[in-house]
């Protein structure tokens, strides 16, 4: 029997103080839109996400793989501070 992809192949890991959330995608443009919108609940205070990962289906193995560690909440942080000393 052939290993068979999800209809969700994608999925971003949302980390957050108590338990990561995680949300599956169609496609890898549709899982970067949710991320965008994530990090802008984020900056908004309605989310208390602090690290944002995508994880693709792997076929062969069987398993979620990490794709990219897209966002930290402390580094994004720091860039930002960087940014407002010039």
């Amino acid at each position: 029997m052939t290993a068979k992809k999800p209809s969700q192949p994608w999925r971003l890991v949302l980390t957050t103080p108590s338990v990561p959330v995680y949300t599956k995608h169609r496609s890898k443009p549709a899982a970067y839109r949710a991320v965008e919108e994530e990090k802008e609940r984020v900056a908004t205070e309605l989310s208390r996400v602090v690290r944002i990962a995508v994880d693709q289906w792997d076929v062969d193995s069987q398993r979620w793989v990490r794709y990219e560690n897209v966002w930290d909440a402390a580094s994004a942080r720091i860039t930002a501070d960087r940014t407002t000393e010039r």
